[in-house]
Parts: structure tokens; C-alpha cells; sequence
């Protein structure tokens, strides 16, 4: 759908994935998602080269340049949010191992929810998006809206098919038709695409905007600061830990700072303000009695 574009690549301003779901995505796994979504290498950008795979975006470009930033929220944020820790718990997933894996590549950032309203609710929302800003002060590129989690099980691992003997005994070689992606979930999206078109190049007179999209998230989404970490499953264990040992100390505390015991002569007038409150209605009772007595007689 989005490798059939010949899409800006120097007028990229931005490209992300937002997901609550974060899989065990390595250099190799985001070099083929952003080949597919149709990124070329700058170095071969402008080559008339017939081979489609000719300029694709490779692992060894994906180490030294990444492509795509990751959109997921930091535990500090998950640990402020309205109803504490659990919810998240139950909605985000992010293995500690991959978060040590790409902790130095610098591509996290935070997510922070869009509009206002929703700051301090878990996010189960899949969103990727990819902007280019053309010379005319128009966005073009695409954003897709779906079930897929950022992960090689929901959109597929490249493997390569065993290679095709000649009948002459020579192997083939290999091509795009020799790989194969092994795929584990059913999902399913939809991209909205603003292609770059000739009309938008040199008039800008297009009707539509990428912009005019809403997205979940607050773009451009802020980076990860040096201490920031995002919300691991391991992180979300401590965090609750600690949360426990709190309150644990608060309701071991010594009964006599838990609540304020009243001195002797405190009691003594509560006591003796209690008397006179009977003596005050031993009096009154006495008086309807007198009353009643006296209508009596009459």
C-alpha cells in the first residue's frame, strides 16, 4: 500500500509508532517495517535502478540512522495517573529485555495522551504515522489506526524460502520472490494515505491534509530524558512493591500516633458536661409532670 510511493525522504519530519503493546523488535525488525512503509536510503534515493529492492532501507542503516521513534509511556507517567498502577497493568506490555536492548538507540519517547482529558487514562491504542512536510506548508504521508501491536508476531517476521536449484545444478539467485514473512496474529488496520502527487508539488492546491488528522498522542511526543524508563512489566511490579511498603509502614505505625488520646482533665469535662446535660432534662421532665399534675386537679 505505502511502497508503491515515492514519497519525500528529505522532507521527513516525522516518523513514529504508538502501541501498548511493545514486542521483542530488534535493528532487523524495524529496517523491514520502515522498507515496507516505503523508505529508501538517501545514498540511492534519486537512482533510476530497475530493482525495486535497489536503495530499500537496510539493518546496517537501521544501526547507523533509526528510522522509527517508539511512543510509550514512562512509568513515572503510569505511576501519576488517576487510578494508580493496576489499570495500565492490565493493558501494557513492555519486556524489560527489550527496554535494555534499546535503551542507548534513543528512539523512545513519551506518550502522552491527546486531547487534555484523557491525561491520566491508560492508552490501548495502536497508532503509526508518518509525516513529510512538502515546500508547499502542506503535510503529506499516512497514519494507520488498528489492532497491531508494534511486534513481528502481529506484522510479520522476513524469512528467507530455501534457494531454487537450477537444472544445471546452479543455485538461484536470491530475490524478492524468496522471502516470506511468518506472521502469528490476525489483525487488522486502517491507513489513511496523503500521497505526494504532481498537483501538490507545484500548485498546493490539494483538499485534503494529513494534519487534519487527530491522534491520540501529543505530537511532536517528548523524548525520553536521561532517568526516564518506560512502564516494564518489571517496572510496574516495583513501583506497586513500593507502593505496598508505604502504605504497609503507615498501618504499622504505633497506635498512640495514630489517633489522639484525650488527657484526664479532657475526659473530666466531657464527663462532667454529660452530667449537667441530665441534670438539665431530669429538670424539665419534672416541670411537664408539674404541668400535667395541675391540669389534673383543675
Amino acid at each position: 500500500v505505502l511502497g508503491q510511493y515515492r514519497w519525500p525522504e528529505l522532507q521527513e519530519s516525522d516518523f513514529s509508532y504508538g502501541s501498548s503493546s511493545i514486542g521483542s523488535i530488534n535493528a532487523q525488525f524495524l529496517a523491514a517495517f520502515a522498507a515496507a512503509s516505503g523508505k529508501k536510503s538517501l545514498r540511492f534515493y534519486d537512482s533510476e535502478e530497475s530493482d525495486p529492492e535497489w536503495g530499500c532501507w537496510s539493518a546496517s542503516q537501521e544501526l547507523r540512522s533509526p528510522s522509527i521513534r517508539i511512543i510509550f509511556p514512562t512509568i513515572e507517567r503510569v505511576r501519576n495517573a488517576c487510578d494508580g498502577i493496576l489499570p495500565s497493568k492490565r493493558v501494557l506490555c513492555f519486556s524489560e529485555k527489550t527496554w535494555q536492548r534499546l535503551r542507548n538507540v534513543d528512539i523512545l519517547h513519551d506518550a502522552i495522551p491527546h486531547p487534555h482529558d484523557r491525561v491520566g487514562h491508560p492508552m490501548h491504542v495502536k497508532v503509526a504515522w508518518r509525516r513529510f512536510q512538502s515546500r508547499t506548508d502542506t503535510s503529506l504521508g499516512w497514519v494507520y489506526c488498528g489492532s497491531h501491536n508494534f511486534s513481528a508476531a502481529a506484522w510479520g517476521r522476513p524469512i528467507q524460502t530455501p534457494s531454487t536449484i537450477k537444472p544445471n545444478g546452479s543455485e538461484k539467485t536470491k530475490s524478492s520472490s524468496s522471502q516470506r514473512l511468518h506472521i502469528c496474529n490476525y489483525e487488522l488496520g486502517i491507513v489513511f494515505v496523503f500521497p505526494p502527487t504532481e498537483k501538490q508539488s507545484s500548485t498546493g492546491n490539494n483538499t485534503s491534509n494529513l494534519d487534519d488528522i487527530v491522534l491520540p498522542f501529543v505530537v511532536p511526543a517528548p523524548k525520553y530524558r536521561p532517568k526516564d524508563r518506560p512502564a516494564t512489566a518489571q517496572a510496574m511490579r516495583e513501583a506497586l512493591t513500593e507502593l505496598y511498603e508505604q502504605q504497609r509502614s503507615i498501618i504499622v505505625e504505633p497506635a498512640e500516633e495514630m489517633m489522639e488520646i484525650p488527657d484526664e482533665e479532657e475526659e473530666l469535662e466531657a464527663t462532667d458536661y454529660v452530667g449537667e446535660e441530665k441534670e438539665e432534662e431530669k429538670a424539665y421532665a419534672d416541670k411537664l409532670w408539674s404541668e400535667v399534675d395541675s391540669s389534673q386537679s383543675s
